[in-house]
């Protein structure tokens, strides 16, 4: 186990944590929360041993393997995607370099070589090491991992450095999970992977032995990897020996209990204050009056102090302008870029006002392509796109936040798509995201994610709309950026269609799900619980090969659906059985039910 020992660590004058003590034990599933800036990744990294505590001791017993894998891995890497997950078993591998360069030189030896014996014992040594930890084994064990990951057959054996980021991320994802580590520290694992890749990535760490610390935004991700929190905040580390949909409740709890004690404490401190006051300057009382002092000393003492709750994100769309009843309708509608197949083929949707639509599917998929349709961005290859004189849409793009010009201030970047009638309130609406003071003069080239996330966010709402088309949005913003931003979306009069990957997002905000799978798109009536129990009961009664795939280059997989079959063959694990899908799908549902009767009764036990 790991154990950190009164740690403390700070940056300049600034004080990240203070007093730091944890252990780290076999099997411990934990969720490290905080808000953005508190030091969870350089308490990590003073675990990993990449920073040096001023004072206090991480203890790392020998044998200990810690994997970790960071929020963002830049590292190149000249091989096959194949290749980066195989270095998980770099020092297997070099054995068997060494190996076939000695069957080489065997070849060519004569047998009165006195050298001979002792290479053909290092031969059969090499061998039975091979053997011993099951080489032949390794390879389809990678490729399973990987086709979890996303990646189809074809693209396991294509250079890694041909793809993005995010898909180079999941291959190092891939080769730190093959690593088998004995504690596994994941820092915003699910950034860059779409449902299917999470789900499989939660049913791999359900079967993960090692202790577990992960670092996310994604709250149902949390609760279904992770059984207790602790937080990081203001310098503190604090347990709470329970899920994360529980946790939050249970902070609150504690801060009212704090704050009714010291109430208490402060009644009863003015009680004895009136004493002294009173008998304090009498000979007779005065052994009881220098009591009541020693005791309201020892009182004081007991005062917990609690916090200020930290600034948070406000956020509200301004009202609709009026509209009819249709906003957007697509008649058969198919789509395809160049001369390749159709991304989108006969989509049939019609998006009506108030409404709330999630878009769904594997990366690659063409969730964004449909977006981009409904907003007319993109001319189809047939049918008809039809909107109404009095639709006003409002577009939010995948990576708005990175197109912002890095020269222009925080309010510059405002000014510059503000009407007239805007620019004297500029500065409030800043102010509601965070941005007061001299904030708004910064460059937005020295803003954080989350912060350049913010100006995106409020620059949508210098433009009245009657339909806002969103792509991504929660991307950078932490736990409670995000819980604002589905209310101001949930309470929004008109209507949105949506493109994420944050089930928290769909389950609170969509009234219909529209999935994009082999170039069919699907509607399904009822929020996202509904479509999720549909697609669980479909993956059931499916056989694993018909699971939809994703496509590291951006395009669609499959052009139509007579070709889905054959496409999507290559993403069957070598060795996964057709039941696999059917167990896991089994396994979440088994889970979520423990999860929810856990949770009530803990409520029913807090009742009592």
């Amino acid at each position: 186990m790991i154990q950190l020992q009164d740690l403390r660590y700070s940056i300049g004058e600034r004080v990240l944590f203070d007093d730091v003590n944890w252990v780290i034990g076999p099997g411990d599933r934990c969720a490290l929360v905080g808000p953005n800036g508190a030091g969870k990744t350089t308490l990590i990294r003073l675990i990993l041993g990449e920073y040096t505590p001023e004072s206090g001791q991480c203890v790392r017993p020998r044998g200990t393997r810690i994997g970790y894998l960071p929020q963002e891995a830049a590292e190149r890497y000249e091989g096959s995607v194949l290749g980066r997950a195989m270095e998980a078993h770099r020092a297997l591998l070099d054995l068997r370099v060494e190996l076939d360069a000695l069957h080489e030189e065997l070849g060519s030896i004569k047998p009165d070589d006195p050298h001979l014996e002792a290479l053909l014992e290092r031969a059969g040594t090499l061998q039975n090491q091979l053997e011993h930890h099951d080489e032949h084994a390794l390879e389809p064990e990678a490729r399973r991992v990987l086709s979890g990951l996303g990646f189809s057959a074809a693209d396991q054996d294509r250079p890694l450095a041909e793809f993005s980021g995010g898909w180079r991320m999941r291959a190092a994802l891939a080769a730190l999970l093959l690593a088998e580590p004995t504690v596994l520290f994941m820092d915003e694992p699910t950034n860059h992977l779409d449902l299917p890749a999470m789900e499989w990535l939660e049913d791999y760490l359900e079967d993960f032995q090692g202790g577990l610390v992960v670092v996310s935004h994604d709250r149902v991700f949390l609760d279904r990897v992770a059984n207790e929190v602790r937080e990081l905040d203001r310098g503190k580390l604090t347990d709470y020996s329970m899920r994360f949909s529980l946790y939050l409740e249970e902070k609150e709890l504690r801060r009212e209990q704090a704050a009714a004690s010291n109430a208490q404490i402060d009644a009863k401190i003015a009680q004895l204050k009136r004493f002294v006051e009173r008998f304090g300057a009498k000979n007779t009382k005065a052994a009881q009056a220098q009591s009541k002092r020693k005791q309201i000393e020892r009182l004081k003492e007991q005062h917990v102090v609690i916090p200020r709750s930290a600034r948070s994100l406000r956020l509200a769309f301004p009202d609709p302008p009026h509209a009819g009843r249709t906003l957007i309708r697509l008649r058969d509608l198919s789509f395809g870029y160049a001369d390749g197949p159709d991304i989108v083929s006969h989509a049939r949707i019609e998006i009506e006002k108030g409404e709330k639509l999630a878009i769904v599917g594997a990366n690659g998929a063409g969730k964004t392509t449909l977006l981009r349709l409904i907003a007319g961005q993109l001319e189809p290859r047939s049918g008809e796109r039809e909107q109404p004189p009095l639709t006003r849409m409002g577009y939010f793009a995948q990576h708005a936040a990175e197109t912002l010009d890095g020269q222009l201030t925080v309010l510059g970047a405002m000014e510059d798509v503000a009407s007239d009638e805007w620019r004297p309130r500029l500065r409030g609406l800043l102010g509601a995201f965070l941005f007061s003071g001299d904030d708004v003069f910064k460059r937005c080239r020295v803003l954080s994610g989350g912060e350049r996330q913010r100006v995106a966010l409020a620059r949508l709402l210098l433009s009245p709309s009657n339909l806002l088309l969103m792509d991504e949005p929660t991307h950078h913003l932490d736990l409670a950026g995000k819980e604002v931003l589905e209310d101001a979306l949930a309470q929004y009069p008109g209507a949105v269609v949506v493109v994420t990957h944050d089930r928290s997002l769909m389950a609170r905000v969509a009234t219909r799900v529209i999935e994009v799978n082999a170039g069919r798109v699907v509607l399904y009536p009822g929020g996202y619980d509904d479509y999720e129990a549909a697609r669980l009961a479909r993956v059931v009664s499916e056989p694993a090969a018909a699971k939809p795939v994703s496509n590291p280059r951006g395009g669609a997989v499959a052009p139509e659906p007579k070709y889905a079959a054959r496409a999507t063959a290559t993403m069957a694990p070598p060795r996964r059985t057709p039941d696999r899908a059917a167990q896991n799908a089994g396994r979440r549902r088994e889970r979520e039910l423990a999860r929810l009767e856990a949770e009530i009764a803990t409520r029913e036990t807090r009742m009592r």
